[in-house]
């Protein structure tokens, strides 16, 4: 049952029901109007009938923090987990101490609309899915009955969309070039990148392979795992079907056989870390070579290379469907 009172000169409403033998309590204040407060208690007393936690009530962020702490925290990669930190604190700075229980689908359609002023439409679009992840673990556990975030539409700025670049045939054999001119053994990342463009293969992909998965009388690598260099551990490739066999030719494979020197169990290791490069210094290598050959490509980066690895398969004839 719902008691209403008057405390100063604002009404304050308490709900009190007993739901399966356990006592359930909650109170608001500051109403200006005994109706208001009145309102409230209704629709709160709707809220329990359908289940809904109506003691648990939490900000939307400190739900979203627990909820990445206890769902999510422990199954995603580094990256992952920097995201949903980063994105954490986005929501903490639009809707600061709102209630979880208090947001409207209006509320959020307008912190789409601002976060989309100054971001690109996949960037907000990213945002939105975490959240409506968390929303939805809101209404399994009975904190909220409606869902906030359908039909909300995504915000953005198209003009803070990166687009995908590429290199040409003759750009592609210029970075080849500049790698090999200037490779040495110690350095990985240049060998890195003449990989990658020879088989397409990820960054992660590339880092774990070990002597083992090198068929040099096959002329074949076989890609099992992935790197992760944040962890320093082992993990599966991205997809099922990113396990494979990957045909190289005889230039490539002597190419790779001087980095037996560094005497490491990674093909790619550093010889005195042990380990491969890091992403950040494979990028910086692959800028460095890219302006040396008078290539201006600003959104160009290490994963680009895989993009330029079927053109250079095209050009050397093989099938489109392969």
């Amino acid at each position: 049952m719902a008691h209403i009172y008057k405390r100063s000169n604002t009404w304050t409403a308490r709900i009190t029901k007993r739901i399966g033998g356990k006592l359930i309590q909650s109170s608001k204040g500051g109403f200006k109007t005994k109706a208001e407060a009145k309102s409230w208690a209704t629709e709160q007393e709707a809220l329990m009938l359908k289940g809904v936690d109506i003691a648990n009530d939490p900000t939307l962020v400190q739900f979203f923090n627990e909820w990445y702490h206890t769902f999510k925290e422990k199954s995603v990669t580094s990256s992952t987990k920097k995201r949903y930190v980063t994105h954490g604190r986005i929501l903490s700075e639009y809707f600061k101490n709102t209630k979880l229980k208090d947001i409207k689908r209006t509320d959020y359609q307008r912190f789409l609309n601002w976060f989309g002023e100054s971001h690109a439409p996949g960037t907000v679009h990213k945002l939105d899915t975490m959240v409506r992840d968390c929303v939805s673990s809101a209404i399994a556990d009975g904190l909220i009955s409606m869902d906030f975030t359908a039909k909300t539409v995504i915000a953005g700025d198209d003009s803070r969309t990166r687009h995908v670049e590429y290199l040409n045939l003759d750009e592609i054999k210029r970075l080849i070039s500049l790698c090999y001119e200037n490779r040495q053994p110690r350095y990985t990342s240049p060998y890195m990148i003449i990989t990658a463009i020879y088989t397409g293969m990820r960054l992660g992909e590339i880092s774990a392979l070990n002597w083992s998965d090198i068929d040099f009388s096959s002329k074949q690598i076989s890609i099992t795992k992935s790197w992760n260099q944040d962890r320093r551990e082992m993990s599966k490739p991205k997809t099922e079907s990113s396990i494979r066999t990957v045909p190289v030719n005889s230039w490539l494979l002597e190419l790779i056989t001087e980095l037996k020197a560094n005497d490491c169990d990674f093909v790619f290791g550093n010889p005195l870390t042990g380990f491969p490069p890091t992403s950040q210094a494979i990028n910086q290598a692959l800028r460095r070579f890219l302006k040396q050959g008078n290539m201006k490509k600003r959104d160009f980066h290490f994963h680009s290379l895989r993009h330029s690895h079927v053109a250079f398969l095209l050009n050397n004839g093989v099938d489109i469907y392969a």
